[in-house]
């Protein structure tokens, strides 16, 4: 009896392991392409590091600048398909000209790892579900948050799936 158990605990662990990647597999990921520029979010130098910021880049193809959306009620969580960390307003700021970053998945005050979209076109702007304010672009090409303004071109974004 004793020998069993243990037997029967790695024939589970081996037959669930697939499962996991292959739900992994099947996610669906897409690259968030600023209307203007054609360039996409990413996260700066690739980075694997929680508080990397984020960026507006030359799309390379890397999977630092491909997202999976995931519902979240009425909002979105934005996982980076490299890292795995979550589209994040830093330190849960509600100013203006504050860094969008990516962080550690967070299982409490996640707020400021929530967002909407806002408009109904295909070109929408992205908003933080803690400040309301939406995602543009600041000094050296760097993402961070600001009051809508229905004439910035610098605040809309479109969403194309990524076909592995």
């Amino acid at each position: 009896m004793a020998k069993t158990i243990p037997a029967i605990l790695v024939t589970c662990v081996l037959f669930a392991a697939p499962a996991v990647a292959d739900d992994a597999k099947d996610a669906k990921y897409v690259k968030l392409v600023h209307a203007d520029t054609s360039k996409v979010l990413a996260v700066a130098d690739n980075s694997e590091d929680a508080g990397a910021k984020t960026v507006l880049a030359k799309d390379d193809g890397s999977k630092a600048q491909q997202w999976q959306l995931v519902k979240d009620g009425d909002h979105l969580k934005i996982v980076n398909r490299k890292t795995g960390k979550v589209l994040d307003v830093e330190e849960a700021s509600a100013d203006e000209g504050a860094s969008i970053i990516q962080w550690d998945d967070k299982d409490e005050g996640t707020e400021n790892q929530r967002w909407s979209w806002e408009g109904k076109d295909k070109d929408r702007r992205l908003k933080s579900k803690s400040s309301n304010l939406v995602l543009d672009i600041g000094d050296n090409n760097m993402i961070v948050q600001k009051k809508a303004d229905d004439k910035a071109k610098s605040q809309l974004w479109k969403v194309v799936d990524i076909k592995d």
